[in-house]
């Protein structure tokens, strides 16, 4: 027999076995991964069962391409693969032709430059069993490549991968290496395709199982009941491999609870499963990665207090990429302690106190906790509304919390009684100077208790005097029979009795002024106050429109009939104002200005006062422009004063501007020095054309700078000189600066890196750079030429050559294995490690080690970090694991137990022994003491002992409890009733004995508060005693929450007569209890017509799932939409009139109300320059869009000459309008033409002959001037 394979059912582990004669290895080969359910279950042990096997960079992400790309790279560069191709060379794609990899950014490609093999040889362990993988993907077409594995020089086909462009494809199985096979070769080799592209792989696995070891502990030793503890469980994948479908169990001890299976996995929540039968929480944690540690954690609570509660997780798992096997790991034991947590309590008690009696509510208040001792002074109040002003029952609610967070409430009540004073009643009181007054007069006094005391009043003070003005007091006091008094004081006024005061004075006023007789006057009287509005007018002669001197009479009387009346006198004088007569002036800046020529003054009275004027303010200033003001004051001889001022303005002369630049111009250029020259003056203008050039010597044959001169002269003679400079320059060509390279083969060359380009004239021209000619190639030794040139914005172009020179540079290697070996052995990082180099040979004395963080006594996973440097200074690094495996004493799991007086204990029951070397260890424990009674009640211990194979020795005592029976347990929960509805308070609550059984039928209320016609908080206990008279007590709470009724949130509408009306729109409805009941509103009334206007009624309807109704109804008012209106009258204006079309319309709207500012012409031919009939047309829109438009007719008429003789006014010759006279209307003198009103078809007539009227007026009018 040549070779013998064997397939291996999935499910079954291949042993290691060499068959006699010239047989060769066996190996299992799965051409697709098979989904077999989890058969084998394998129990981990505390370390990987052989020595970890796997390959390096499987998904070629090392080194790193750009992605989009591909590059190849010395096999040196690659860590872990080696090639059979003759250059050497291993080509790594990143998405190259926007493929993606199947693991990761990178992979290979084995037909890279010739078809080849890839190929890594790893230190093997015979009889391992090893798991291998690859993914395989044709690149332009179907490739096929070949697997092959065995000792180097003796390779077996293992399988041939064909596959297609469209995806990548996995192939993978299972080997055993073989006996004296230590190096095992994993190759790949192409076979098919392209010989230089083609067969792409990526996610290549050759490695032993993957290994789960689990670590668990707890944050705390103990927990108080109800409180929280935390768990936490490290996975460590210690295998070659990563694992798949990674599971986490935790059985949960009886004495915790656990709240919630999401537990926190490195720091992100995941929810698992927990099974409340079994008690078993469960937790995913899909796939870890080979040497990474999965962090877990979830909470418990405090249920059931106890000593230490155990417990011990186990991992299940698989190899990624495979289902045919599952493998088994088990924690160590976690340890948690259950301690009691009792609530304090609060000592309070109901308190009576007399009205205005002090209140301490902290006074006799006191509280106590079972752990935490006196809590008094961490008492607070939570509620108080005692007010001991006022008679009531108030209640003051006292809280507490003890250090577990444990919160106790008691409300005590607090009775205020009463105990008032006495009232008295007394008023104050006003008498006329020399009344009677009588101090107890209207006086009396009452008591709450002892009913009316007037007659027990005393007058303590008083002071009354009726026969003087003034403001006195009287003082009463009354005691009650409780030795409560009361005092009052009253006010006594004494007023006078005198006659009242009218306050009135003289009057001067203008000829034609209004006067007001009331106006300032006013009556006051002693007793009475203001009297103003009782004064009468009894005699009035006045008359504002003649000079001269009238009286008024005034008269008042008081309450008393004391009666005062005054006369005053009113003058009427004469009241003209003078006249100022003074123009504008506009002067030029630097002109003389007198400010009084042409300004003159008269009177009416007083004639020309010309020489009375003055000027109050003056600002003018010549030297400077601007707008200035004068401002004259002059009085006639009755004070009239009037005030004028008069505008000044200053204009400019300024001289004229140039406006030209400096050039700059390449040598040999054109130069016209009147280009963009240009000249302006303030007063004249654009004066370009009288520039004249009265210097110029540029020359542009030469480099220099050279100067042109303008002048230019305004009307004013003012002149103007500008000078600019015209450099001219030079036309170089650039320079290159470049020089030659000498590179390591393989080193990176970029050929612009400091390469630059100048040129005089134009600067850096770095950026202009092209590279003509390149041949270089790194990856060759040789000399090679790279050719630039640039060129400058003239096209002068410059060239360039330098070397790129290539030399040899081979990297060294070094050969190191990670290490692995036991605590407390010695450790030499320098053995069995080499170094070789392509040109140096055997570097090994070099090597150095630049990072070691191995401890033997610990432990851990390591590195060591060793580096060479060959002769060309090529450096090479590379860092080793090294691994210190424990040596851990070994752990016995034994659980305290509780059992019945008189039931069999086996004390070896359940319990086991593991060791992280020896694994299972549980035959050789023994028990070193037991003194066990199981006839009597008590507490006993139990002591084992196992020691391992290096002799460490490790004991256990757990307790064992002997009791006589178990109280029973009641089953209730917190309950929440709606106020009124019934309640039932054993619904739901049963109790449970485990000798018993059911004891629900046993169960008593023993106290409860619940009022369920009051929302609150109240509070159930119950009681259950079983046969054995252990009782048990359970206390919940029951909250009565309120059951309003629903609120519908609706308005009322306002909306237009035929529009749109959903009764529904922003109509909502909530309820306390259902939240948004907007969906359940019904509609019971609806009037609404909105084709008429009025006021309408929508009734709306809810109820919520209590049965409670609630209705509420809106009014929807339904209003008018009329067009709005336009007002705009006909208008007659002449030709000198300025004429403003929306100067003389409005609009009004019934629902917008004023539209005027959106009036708009939308025709106007009106020309006051002209005349003639004209018209103007207006449109408007109110909101509704109702349009409204309205056209107007506007006459236009001619001017009146100007008088011909000023100093001999005459009547100048004018048309009026009155001479435009209709047929059959009859003359009245000069009147407006009543013009006829748009749309008016009968005037049409009329207009078009008053229109040929008006151009006759014009025409004779023209010809009179």
């Amino acid at each position: 027999m040549n070779k013998s394979i064997v397939k291996i059912a999935a499910g079954t582990m291949i042993a290691s076995a060499i068959l006699a004669g010239n047989t060769e290895l066996p190996y299992n080969v799965l051409k697709e991964p098979i989904a077999h359910a989890a058969t084998t279950n394998v129990q981990g042990v505390p370390k990987p069962p052989i020595e970890v096997i796997s390959l390096e960079n499987g998904s070629f992400e090392q080194p790193t391409v750009t992605y989009g790309t591909w590059e190849t790279f010395n096999q040196s560069e690659i860590p872990g693969w080696q090639t059979t191709a003759s250059d050497g060379l291993i080509e790594i794609q990143n998405h190259n032709e926007e493929r993606e990899a199947a693991d990761g950014e990178q992979y290979a490609e084995l037909n890279a430059y010739e078809p080849s093999a890839l190929y890594q040889d790893i230190q093997t362990t015979p009889g391992a069993k090893v798991r291998w993988q690859v993914a395989h993907r044709g690149r332009h077409t179907t490739d096929t490549a070949t697997v092959k594995f065995g000792a180097p020089g003796d390779l077996k086909l293992i399988d041939t991968m064909t596959t297609s462009v469209d995806a990548w494809k996995t192939y993978s199985g299972t080997y055993t290496i073989p006996a004296g096979q230590t190096t095992t070769r994993f190759q790949f080799e192409a076979v098919g395709g392209d010989p230089t592209n083609g067969n792409l792989l990526d996610d290549i696995v050759f490695s032993t199982q993957s290994f789960i070891t689990v670590a668990g502990q707890v944050d705390q030793t103990s927990v108080k009941k109800d409180k929280t503890a935390t768990y936490a469980f490290d996975a460590k994948n210690e295998g070659g491999m990563a694992s798949q479908n990674t599971t986490l169990t935790i059985p949960i001890p009886q004495e915790v609870t656990l709240d919630s299976p999401t537990a926190v996995v490195d720091g992100v929540s995941v929810t698992g499963s927990y099974d409340s039968s079994t008690r078993i929480l469960s937790i995913p944690l899909g796939s870890i990665e080979k040497d990474a540690t999965k962090h877990v954690t979830f909470d418990v609570k405090g249920a059931v207090v106890a000593d230490n509660v155990t417990t011990q997780a186990t991992v299940t798992h698989q190899d990624k990429g495979f289902t045919d096997e599952q493998y088994t790991n088990y924690s160590n034991d976690v340890t948690l302690s259950v301690i009691a947590n009792n609530a304090p309590t609060i000592e309070a008690s109901d308190q009576t106190l007399k009205k205005g009696a002090t209140f301490n509510p902290l006074t006799g208040v006191s509280a106590a906790d079972k752990e935490d001792g006196n809590l008094t002074t961490s008492v607070k109040i939570t509620e108080n509304d005692v007010d001991t002003t006022k008679e009531g029952v108030y209640h003051v609610t006292y809280s507490v919390t003890d250090s577990d967070g444990n919160v106790v409430t008691k409300r005590v009540a607090v009775t205020v009684i009463s105990n008032d004073a006495p009232t008295i009643v007394a008023e104050d009181h006003t008498l006329k100077k020399g009344g009677t007054f009588d101090p107890l007069a209207d006086i009396s006094a009452t008591d709450k208790e002892d009913g009316n005391l007037t007659k027990n009043i005393q007058i303590t003070a008083n002071d009354v005097d009726t026969s003087k003005e003034g403001t006195y007091h009287v003082t009463y006091t009354v005691t009650d029979s409780d030795n409560n008094k009361t005092t009052k004081t009253i006010t006594v006024t004494v007023t006078s009795n005198d006659a009242p005061t009218i306050t009135a004075t003289d009057h001067t006023l203008k000829k034609g002024d209004t006067f007001n007789p009331l106006a300032d006057v006013s009556a006051t009287d002693k007793e009475d106050g203001d009297l103003t509005k009782a004064i009468k007018i009894t005699a009035n002669d006045v008359d504002t429109s003649k000079e001269g001197e009238y009286h008024v009479t005034y008269s008042v009387t008081d309450s008393d009939n004391h009666q005062t009346t005054k006369t005053v006198t009113v003058t009427v004088t004469s009241n003209d104002v003078p006249t100022i007569t003074a123009k504008d002036h506009t002067l030029k800046k630097g002109d003389t200005f007198n400010a009084l020529t042409d300004v003159s003054a008269t009177d009416k009275e007083d004639g020309d006062i010309t020489k009375n004027i003055q000027i109050t303010a003056n600002d003018v200033d010549t030297s400077k422009e601007g707008e200035y003001h004068v401002t004259y004051t002059v009085t006639d001889s009755d004070n009239n004063k009037t005030t004028k001022t008069i505008t000044v303005t200053v204009t400019s002369n300024d001289a004229p501007t140039i406006t030209a630049t400096d050039h700059t111009l390449k040598k040999g250029g054109a130069f016209d020095a009147t280009v963009d020259v240009s000249a302006t003056d303030k007063e004249d203008g654009d004066i370009t054309k009288a520039i004249q050039i009265t210097a110029n010597d540029v020359d542009t044959s030469k480099e220099g700078e050279y100067h042109v001169t303008y002048t230019v002269t305004d009307s004013d003679n003012n002149k103007t000189t500008k000078t600019i400079t015209v450099t001219v320059t030079s036309n170089d060509a650039p320079t290159i600066t470049a020089t030659d390279h000498t590179l390591k083969k393989g080193g990176t060359f970029d050929p612009l890196v400091e390469v630059s380009a100048t040129d005089k004239e134009d600067g850096d021209l770095t950026k202009n750079i092209q590279i003509t000619a390149n041949d270089v190639d790194t990856s060759k030794e040789g000399t090679y030429h790279v050719t630039y040139a640039v060129t400058d914005s003239d096209g002068n172009t410059t060239a360039k050559i330098i070397a790129v020179t290539v030399t040899s540079n081979d990297v060294p290697e070094i050969f190191a294995n990670d290490r692995t070996f036991k605590k407390g052995a010695t450790f030499d990082p320098m053995a069995e490690v080499t170094g070789l180099d392509k040109e140096d040979g055997d570097i090994s004395k070099a090597i150095k080690v630049i990072a070691n963080d191995v401890d033997p006594n610990k432990e851990g996973t390591y590195s060591v970090t060793y580096e060479v440097t060959d002769s060309d200074n090529n450096t090479t690094t590379k860092k080793i694991s090294v691994i210190v495996t424990s040596n851990d004493v070994p752990v016995i799991t034994a659980e305290d137990h509780t059992i019945k007086r008189g039931n069999y204990f086996e004390p070896l029951e359940e319990v086991k022994a593991t060791d992280r070397e020896d694994g299972e260890i549980t035959d050789a424990i023994k028990i070193t003491a037991n003194d066990v009674d199981i006839n009597k009640e008590g507490v006993y211990h139990v002591t084992y002992s196992v020691t391992d194979s290096d002799a460490n020795t490790v004991f256990k005592t757990i307790t064992v409890t002997v009791t006589s029976n178990e109280v029973p347990h009641i089953t209730a929960e917190d309950k929440t009733v709606k106020k009124g509805k019934p309640f039932d308070p054993m619904k739901e609550v049963s109790a449970m004995d485990q000798e018993d059984g059911d004891l629900t039928k046993a169960i008593k209320i023993k106290e409860s508060d619940v009022d369920t016609s009051k929302e609150g908080v109240y509070h159930i206990t119950y009681e259950v005693t079983d046969s054995d008279s252990n009782s048990t007590t359970k206390t919940i709470t029951v909250t009565v929450t309120s059951n309003a009724k629903p609120e519908i949130d609706a308005t009322d509408h306002t909306i237009q007569k035929g529009g749109a009306f959903d009764p529904m729109a922003d109509v909502s409805a909530t309820d306390l209890e259902d939240g948004d009941v907007t969906k359940s509103i019904k509609i019971v009334k609806n009037t609404v017509d909105t084709t008429k206007e009025g006021i309408y009624e929508v009734t709306y309807e809810v109820t919520d799932s209590d049965g409670n109704t609630s209705n509420k109804t809106v009014q929807v008012t339904i209003t008018s939409n009329e067009k709005p209106v336009i007002e705009a009258n006909d208008q007659v204006l002449t030709t000198d009139d300025t004429f403003n079309p929306l100067a003389i319309v409005t609009s009004n709207d019934k629902e917008d109300g004023d539209l005027t500012a959106q009036v708009k012409v939308i025709q106007n031919d009106v020309d006051t320059s002209k005349p003639g009939l004209y018209h103007v047309t207006y449109r408007v829109t109110d909101s509704d869009g109702n349009q409204t438009e309205k056209t107007i007719c506007v006459t236009v008429l001619p001017v009146a000459a100007p008088p011909l003789q000023p100093t001999t006014p005459a009547t100048p010759p004018v048309v009026e309008v009155s001479s435009i006279i209709m047929p059959s209307q009859p003359q009245q003198g000069p009147v407006m033409a009543e013009l006829p009103s748009t749309g008016d078809q009968t005037n049409k007539g009329a207009v078009a002959l008053g229109s040929s009227l008006l151009a006759l007026a014009y025409l004779l009018f023209r010809r009179k001037k």
